[in-house]
């Protein structure tokens, strides 16, 4: 991945993960992130980038798509435990458009920033589990409830074109950076950036790597 030529020493570091709400793995990665930036909290910000998996859609809601889809999340249920309900594959009619959860994730990021990965994961459940449809700006208002955001506030920015081009930023910044996949975790220690995973991993392993690369990192300086 590039890298920035900055040596701007900080004595912070910062875990960037890089995911989207619809992502299947990303859903089955929420403990080991949440469990990653406790671990790390002292040491590290946090930053939450919108990849962009889906953006628009354009896929044929078709058995091939709800068997490709229904493959994928047996497999992420499997190798987490995360939950997951499959009611969604009875739907005639589904558009897989992942534009609209990442700008509800992106409106976050300004107007509650502390409350930005737990609304993420809050998204992942809603659809994963409940199977509701996050095109939909109802099904933020539970969420919002649940965690004490102004939904008229969200709604505002959710539904505006500034927070639709900010969301894009997003997708374009995880494309600069060559990112291919999600879910993907990205680290900038004193000024430069490294790749810490790409794709669903333990904690136990992201650790081990995390070590390794703060040293590669430090020496390049």
């Amino acid at each position: 991945m590039d890298q920035p030529t900055t040596k701007t020493d900080t004595s912070r570091g910062t875990i960037i993960y890089i995911a989207d709400p619809m992502c299947s793995w990303c859903y089955g990665f929420r403990d080991e992130i949440t469990q990653l930036k406790e671990q790390y909290a002292d040491q590290m910000d946090f930053n939450l980038i919108m990849g962009g998996l889906r953006p628009g859609g354009g896929d044929p809601w078709d058995q091939k798509m709800k068997d490709f889809l229904r493959h994928h999340w047996e497999q992420v249920g499997e190798a987490s435990g995360q939950p997951f309900s499959y009611d969604l594959f009875d739907k005639d009619h589904f558009h897989y458009d992942t534009e609209p959860a990442c700008r509800a994730v992106r409106v976050l990021r300004d107007l509650a920033p502390e409350k930005e990965l737990d609304f993420f994961k809050a998204v992942q459940y809603g659809f994963y589990f409940e199977n509701r449809d996050p095109k939909e700006a109802s099904f933020y208002q539970p969420i919002c409830n649940d965690l004490g955001i102004d939904y008229a506030a969200f709604l505002d920015k959710f539904s505006s074109e500034e927070y639709k081009a900010l969301t894009r930023q997003d997708f374009e910044q995880s494309a600069q950076w060559g990112i291919r996949g999600f879910p993907s975790v990205v680290v900038r220690w004193q000024g430069r950036l490294g790749l810490l995973s790409n794709g669903y991993a333990r904690l136990a392993d992201m650790n081990t790597r995390m070590e390794q690369l703060l040293n590669k990192l430090s020496e390049a300086v």
